[in-house]
């Protein structure tokens, strides 16, 4: 049995008390789940890489995680615990069908890009 993405963004949204916003998209980054303010932002983050992403300022952290078929991104405030937030985001993937929920290097994601992402969280 599969997560539906709704479902799947809910259970990141319960396993991280400083989860502020996310989306999850498809291969082809239509939004399937989450807040459609962030998926144009989220689109452009993604297209350049093929990497787990991760990227903080002082008010808050940028994740992203990816699969063959799905992505998510999401906020959170500056107090969550990276490796966490991006085991519990591998997890969701793979409730969703991902072949493997192993780590991947990560890539820092560009300042702007974080405060851009943050501003509309809120």
């Amino acid at each position: 049995m599969t997560l539906p993405p709704d479902i799947a963004l809910a259970y990141v949204k319960e396993l991280s008390a400083d989860y502020r916003n996310g989306v999850i998209l498809d291969a082809d980054h239509t939004l399937l789940a989450g807040d459609a303010q962030l998926q144009h932002l989220a689109r452009a983050l993604l297209e350049n890489s093929e990497t787990a992403l991760e990227g903080e300022t002082t008010n808050g952290k940028v994740f992203a995680e990816r699969s063959p078929t799905h992505a998510i991104v999401i906020t959170t405030g500056p107090f969550s615990l990276s490796r966490v937030v991006r085991h519990d985001l591998r997890q969701a993937l793979a409730g969703m069908g991902a072949e493997s929920a192993q780590e991947t290097p990560v890539q820092r994601i560009p300042h702007s890009s974080v405060e851009a992402l943050l501003e509309a969280s809120d």
